[in-house]
């Protein structure tokens, strides 16, 4: 029996996600309560970091002759750019002087440097999902549930945003093209088959979108989409592979809706995939979101993850029940997949992963 990976995609499903704080602080919300996506649930503190000011380069004196030039005690607050050192002597204000980066409280003076404590951020953590506050955890933070399409992606840079759901193409062989991102795409998630080239990528954000869903990319663009303003989601990883049919279907029968997105990747230890999530009314009793792995078994619809059928999806149709040699010359367990494009084909299990 092999349990495969498993990726989200499905259409209205209970979803529960968890809103942390880094560490504890102030919850904001109550059981119970209604919350949009830009509301803030739980707020905290974070220390300042430290910092290392180094008085002697500054005011170009040796180390040992900086504690007699410094006008602040330990202690004592400062704010961006104030004076915390000057040379002696009539003059000496008229000279370079040593000012602090940063606004804070001194630490300590020693061997020609000054150490400042930054002052504390306040980190306000949001909902970032549409739902109700189903579970307080004091000082920690909420649960939040939710009715809606969920999508989990292969790849994602760029942390979580929202915004409304707007197509750039009517089919998902199509590439993104620079002139199809215009004014309208403003404040929008927006949603491509592949792209090849930085130039939809820099129009994207001369735009000011919200976010990208694309089904895949150059492994080249790697280093740009990481530093975009705003987050990507690769729906069937980098190369040249467009969108499958069916996600793509799923996001344009739900184009002029709000959507969620939240592109961070993890890939090792606490495994992270990017997601989607378009919240949907709530009609009859929907099943639990599954927490509990499946085996592969016949009937259940996967992708593929290798070449040469990367990203093709199709349903389970038998699953061998001996080893068979593959084109490498192993001998594995294979599947039997009917494709979307009416084409069956052998596949080792352990290059398959279960949509649910």
């Amino acid at each position: 029996m092999y349990y495969p990976v498993e990726t989200r995609i499905t259409a209205k499903t209970s979803i529960r996600r968890e809103r942390m704080l880094p560490t504890r602080g102030q919850v904001l919300v109550n059981l119970g309560e209604t919350v949009g996506p830009a509301d803030v649930v739980a707020r905290c503190l974070l220390p300042g970091e430290i910092q290392i000011v180094n008085a002697s380069q500054a005011l170009r004196v040796p180390r040992e002759r900086v504690a007699k030039y410094v006008v602040k005690s330990v202690g004592d607050p400062v704010q961006p750019d104030e004076v915390l050192a000057v040379p002696g002597g009539p003059l000496g204000r008229l000279r370079r002087a040593c000012r602090s980066p940063v606004e804070g409280q001194i630490l300590a003076v020693r061997d020609g440097f000054i150490l400042i404590e930054a002052a504390p951020v306040t980190v306000e953590l949001r909902a970032h999902l549409k739902g109700e506050v189903t579970n307080v955890m004091p000082n920690l933070g909420v649960v939040i549930s939710t009715v809606g399409t969920l999508i989990q992606g292969v790849w994602g840079s760029g942390g979580e945003a929202e915004g409304v759901l707007k197509l750039l193409v009517d089919n998902p062989q199509k590439p993104v093209l620079p002139r199809v991102i215009d004014v309208s795409c403003h404040g929008t998630i927006v949603v491509g088959g592949w792209i090849m080239d930085e130039r939809p990528l820099e129009q994207a954000a001369e735009a000011k979108v919200r976010g990208m869903i694309i089904g895949s990319a150059n492994a080249g663009l790697r280093p740009v989409l990481q530093e975009l303003p705003f987050p990507v989601i690769l729906t069937e990883g980098f190369g040249t592979r467009p969108m499958s049919d069916r996600l793509f279907g799923l996001l344009e029968s739900n184009k002029g809706r709000e959507v969620m997105v939240g592109a961070d990747t993890e890939t090792r230890w606490n495994v992270k995939r990017p997601e989607i999530i378009i919240p949907v009314r709530s009609e009859g009793t929907l099943p639990p979101e599954p927490t509990k792995p499946q085996p592969l078994e016949v009937g259940q619809q996967v992708r593929v993850t290798r070449a040469p059928y990367l990203g093709a999806i199709g349903t389970v149709t038998h699953l061998a029940p001996h080893p068979k040699t593959v084109e490498s010359g192993s001998r594995v367990p294979v599947a039997e997949i009917e494709l979307e494009a009416d084409e069956s084909v052998l596949v080792p299990v352990v290059n398959l992963e279960l949509i649910r």
